[in-house]
């Protein structure tokens, strides 16, 4: 008989890394489920089927707990966003199918929400952890902000409105409907996410009388035609 073909074995990189990941995802676990202060070594070791030990060698603190998820949660939505993002027909589009996957995130993800109980942890308590958070937020708003320019130099977006405010009202809108869900897993997010994203359409669209004029399809355009003058009897 043929030898059966052996398994690769994971070098010990490979192994740490798969270790650490278990480690971030049980961690953001506990604190969605439990709360943050329920987010101890020995927790998430217990959670992740590893050492409390471990745990905290790899991130040393609560602090770099934190620090660690942030990164680890901002990165799984990023790369998510971008990957939707991408096949947007248009800067305007672009914006609503964020809003769209991020509140459809939040709604299914608790990864996601761990990141606002950290979030309503770190404001309540003054931690020095909230520059992470903030550098968090200003990359999105600048992601955002840039959405908004592309939009309004391509006469999609109202050149009236402010980028950077336009960009910080979509951010708070995100923070509060995610609070909203952690104090209350029953409310509708679903009308919510129907009812924003209908009101961010129509507040982003520019006036009609501003907005560049789209032609419609040859196949679907009107042709007038001459009338045929009639006979004199």
């Amino acid at each position: 008989m043929d030898p059966q073909p052996s398994r690769k074995r994971r070098t010990q990189a490979e192994r740490s890394d798969a270790s650490e990941q278990s480690l971030l995802t049980a961690a953001a676990a506990v604190m969605e489920a439990e709360g943050f202060a329920a987010a101890t070594f020995e927790r998430i070791g217990e959670v992740a089927g590893y050492s409390r030990g471990l745990a905290s060698q790899k991130f040393g603190s609560k602090d770099g707990v934190v620090r660690a998820v942030i990164a680890f949660v901002a990165a799984r939505v990023r790369q998510e966003l971008d990957a939707s993002m991408r096949t947007a027909p248009n800067p305007l589009e672009g914006i609503l199918r964020y809003m769209e996957i991020w509140l459809r995130g939040v709604e299914t993800d608790p990864l996601l929400r761990s990141y606002f109980v950290m979030l309503s942890a770190a404001v309540a308590n003054r931690m020095p952890i909230q520059t992470a958070f903030q550098a968090r937020h200003d990359d999105v708003k600048n992601d955002l902000a840039g959405l908004v320019r592309r939009g309004q130099a391509r006469g999609l977006i109202d050149p009236a409105i402010d980028p950077e405010i336009t960009a910080l009202s979509i951010g708070c809108f995100q923070i509060g409907t995610a609070v909203q869900l952690l104090l209350d897993p029953d409310f509708d997010i679903a009308a919510v996410r129907a009812s924003a994203l209908a009101l961010l359409r129509d507040a982003l669209r520019p006036p009609k009388s501003t907005a560049a004029p789209e032609k419609a399809p040859s196949s679907t355009r009107i042709k007038r035609r001459t009338p045929t003058p009639r006979a004199r009897s």
